[in-house]
């Protein structure tokens, strides 16, 4: 299955929507840790306010053989998001922020008689044209794969967690996994998912910490940004998997 822009190994499984429709989710490993602001400062090269302008249907080649058209799986989107703002920059960032960028997304799993139903990845936003997100951002930069085509430089988030709603300038308010909720909808999903409210923390014997998504859900994207300039990164980030250490990553393609 192809990789969103914060994800990788996901499988699929559909989730209904009130009777009314179904929206396909995607389950998988977050690439890189998304949930605190530890994990942004340390691992994000910008975190931004964005809206989604565009979007546009990949659809198979119907010259490959091994994704041709009309065979049954997902069907992938690419996204164009606007930048509207930058809250916040690494100190030494491998990129600077864009204007605007592609964004590749989940849009639907289509099966063997060619029907459609949209698909999104699980606990995070569908992102959707018209609305407004707040991301993590991180550069990847081109790789050259030994015997495979270059794959260009682009932007990627760190996980489900380091996408959040922010329509009407309200962080949890609008569209996630598909369909638009309010902030206080987020928050009481959160609590219930989790069985505890979103400020309590781990158990005992478990490292402490809130949840950036669920602490900052009703508040604004500028009080989120002082949160992140006034965290600090944690220092053993390059060995774990920070952006200097892509070993693959080459400077250019030739």
């Amino acid at each position: 299955m192809a990789v969103t822009g914060d994800k990788a190994g996901e499988k699929a499984g559909e989730k209904g929507r009130s009777g009314e429709r179904a929206v396909i989710l995607a389950e998988g490993s977050d690439r890189l840790p998304a949930q605190t602001a530890e994990d942004w400062v340390t691992y994000a090269d910008h975190a931004v306010v964005v809206t989604a302008v565009d979007e546009a249907a990949v659809e198979p080649d119907t010259a490959d053989p091994d994704d041709p058209a009309g065979a049954a799986g997902p069907v992938m989107r690419e996204v164009t998001l606007r930048v509207d703002k930058v809250l916040w920059s690494a100190e030494n960032p491998a990129h600077s922020a864009p204007s605007s960028f592609r964004w590749d997304a989940y849009g639907w799993h289509q099966d063997e008689d060619g029907g459609r139903v949209e698909m999104s990845g699980a606990n995070e936003p569908r992102i959707e044209p018209g609305h407004t997100y707040v991301m993590a951002l991180q550069w990847e930069p081109p790789r050259c794969p030994p015997g495979d085509e270059p794959i260009p430089g682009q932007w990627r988030g760190l996980g489900d967690e380091s996408t959040i709603p922010y329509d009407g300038q309200v962080l949890g308010k609008g569209e996630f996994e598909g369909e638009t909720r309010t902030a206080e909808a987020a928050r009481s999903a959160e609590s219930g998912a989790s069985g505890v409210s979103a400020l309590d923390t781990e158990p005992e014997g478990e490292p402490e910490y809130v949840v950036l998504r669920d602490e900052y859900s009703g508040r604004s994207a500028e009080e989120l940004a002082g949160k992140l300039k006034s965290t600090e990164p944690v220092a053993a980030a390059e060995e774990s998997g920070a952006p200097g250490a892509a070993a693959l990553a080459a400077a250019d393609c030739e």
